[in-house]
């Protein structure tokens, strides 16, 4: 969308020429290429594209996991690579919420468990009831992931991502191994995180879970495509 002089407060998350290339060996690989996107506060936005496109690196390098080989990535105006690696992780502690595919679950803990590990103020603590009782997961609390559906461990990860009411929900194909009610539960989770003020970035292949984003991204082979 387009961008004029007096919405410039309203830009969250801003890329300037972000380039990444992976290297294995004496093979290279171009994930990211002068790659420039604005993100406005409180944005639902769809991140499409072939496989090897870019997505799930673009979203790795907002979320503060992925340093760009060159360009910046600003949060509120501040590059969040700028200074020293302690404040990248502040960032992405108070900031950013993530979601995966493969839930990334801590078999050894149970839901309530997993969750906590997220939380990092007592509000947070006091609030894990309220979203398990939502997200139909209560009953559940005490059960380890290999005892859950695969429905139920990803509204668990749901949980997790934004347990600490993050600005920006990071979202990797979330419904890519759900059903398609599974798939509209988590969705309808995801879409009421972003009406209460969330900013989302979600990469999905699936035309349904792009419709409840207000905005899209197209990457082709590490750029944007126009």
């Amino acid at each position: 969308m387009p961008h004029t002089a007096h919405q410039k407060y309203l830009i969250m998350i801003e890329l300037t020429k972000i380039a990444k290339v992976y290297r294995k060996g004496t093979e290279e690989f171009q994930a990211l290429q002068d790659l420039s996107i604005k993100i406005e506060k409180g944005d639902f936005v769809a991140v499409t594209g072939a496989s090897g496109a870019g997505k799930s690196t673009m979203l790795n390098v907002i979320g503060g996991l992925i340093k760009p080989d060159s360009g910046t990535i600003k949060f509120n105006g501040k590059d969040i690579y700028y200074h020293n690696s302690r404040e990248t992780v502040e960032y992405r502690k108070r900031n950013v919420g993530f979601m995966f595919q493969q839930f990334h679950l801590m078999p050894y803990l149970t839901v309530l468990e997993n969750i906590k590990l997220a939380c990092f103020e007592n509000d947070q603590l006091n609030n894990i009831e309220r979203f398990l009782e939502k997200c139909s997961l209560s009953p559940l609390k005490n059960k380890y992931p290999h005892e859950l559906s695969v429905g139920e461990k990803q509204r668990t990860a749901f949980v997790r991502a934004i347990i600490t009411n993050p600005k920006i929900l990071l979202a990797d194909e979330p419904t890519g191994n759900l059903d398609p009610e599974n798939s509209r539960i988590l969705m309808t989770l995801v879409e009421d995180h972003h009406k209460k003020g969330g900013t989302v970035i979600l990469v999905s292949h699936d035309p349904l879970t792009s419709q409840y984003a207000n905005s899209s991204i197209l990457l082709e082979k590490g750029r944007l495509k126009k």
